[in-house]
């Protein structure tokens, strides 16, 4: 009776998911949740619901959770892809249950997936020809050229990078402010980097037009924010076919910066501060990478194994 009742009263709250996801993102501002985060609850949310509408179902929960698992279920989907969409349908089914809309979550007892990171390494020569592409002469050009160098100079994720202001760029003391609000892990942090950073940011920021009226320190062409579907088809269409790559991700650059501080001699520690990670766990798929580098030069070189394999018989 109790179940019926809350229902009702679910029903006459929210006639479609539409209304009860608006409330839902509502709840999420409230908690302070990030820009990027809210915006990735209303993708995969009316993505679901787009692709199965039969499973807004609060009466029938068994529709919801075979939608659900057709959902998640697809073939060929990626473990980071599952792992994505599981968290955030699971967020907003918790939120939907307790506030009485179903008697049980849909996705629990689906576990997370194992996913291995994706980490990319480009070469030296690949991010030196990367450096020279932009055309200096337009703002679009020595935007991308400021965007990369400060990409690979601090391994900042490209959310963060977007939503920088320019009062967040120190160029004096060479150092930009990830904001707290901005940050994936919710803590701020400054990041140091280099003059030549500095020298292709102001360059930008001169080249921007006067009329312009914004904070942000990145743009598009008209003036507004560029978002990370923006400059990752920019990096893909522009720059990835001059440089034989059949993907270029903004994400690629934060991996490359890392692989390259710690082949340059940066402590783990360090880097887990300025990729700002929460622990030192995520660090270490790097780490590991940059250890096997070490093995393989090892094995390459190894004098013991040069001079045994000079003795091609036994006597």
């Amino acid at each position: 009776m109790g179940e019926n009742r809350k229902i009702v009263l679910f029903n006459e709250r929210f006639q479609a998911w539409e209304d009860a996801l608006e409330e839902f993102i509502l709840f999420r501002k409230a908690e302070g949740y990030s820009k990027r985060t809210i915006e990735d609850y209303r993708y995969t949310v009316t993505r679901f619901f787009t692709k199965y509408p039969e499973a807004w179902s609060p009466q029938h929960t068994t529709k919801t959770r075979t939608a659900v698992l057709s959902f998640l279920g697809q073939d060929d989907i990626a473990p980071a892809t599952f792992n994505i969409r599981r968290k955030y349908l699971k967020a907003f089914f918790s939120w939907l249950t307790d506030e009485g809309a179903y008697t049980k979550n849909p996705l629990d007892g689906i576990r997370a997936r194992k996913a291995e990171p994706r980490i990319v390494q480009h070469s030296a020569e690949v991010l030196e020809k990367l450096l020279k592409l932009p055309d200096k002469s337009t703002y679009c050009g020595k935007r991308d050229y400021a965007l990369i160098c400060l990409s690979i100079d601090t391994a900042i994720r490209p959310g963060e990078a977007l939503a920088l202001t320019l009062d967040d760029v120190d160029l004096d003391d060479l150092t930009v402010l990830v904001r707290a609000s901005v940050s994936k892990t919710r803590k701020s942090r400054t990041l140091p980097f280099s003059a030549e950073t500095a020298k292709a940011i102001q360059a930008m920021i001169v080249s921007r037009p006067k009329g312009w009226d914004t904070a942000l320190l990145f743009t598009n062409h008209e003036g507004s924010m560029l978002t990370i579907s923006g400059w990752r088809q920019r990096l893909q269409k522009y720059y990835a076919p001059k440089l034989g790559l059949k993907r270029l991700s903004p994400y690629d650059l934060r991996h490359d910066a890392a692989v390259y501080f710690l082949r340059n001699g940066m402590n783990p520690f360090a880097l887990q501060a300025i990729m700002g990670h929460s622990n030192l766990e995520t660090t270490k798929h790097y780490i590991a990478l940059v250890e096997a580098d070490i093995r393989e030069a090892q094995e390459k070189a190894s004098p013991v194994r040069r001079l045994i394999g000079k003795n091609k018989r036994v006597r």
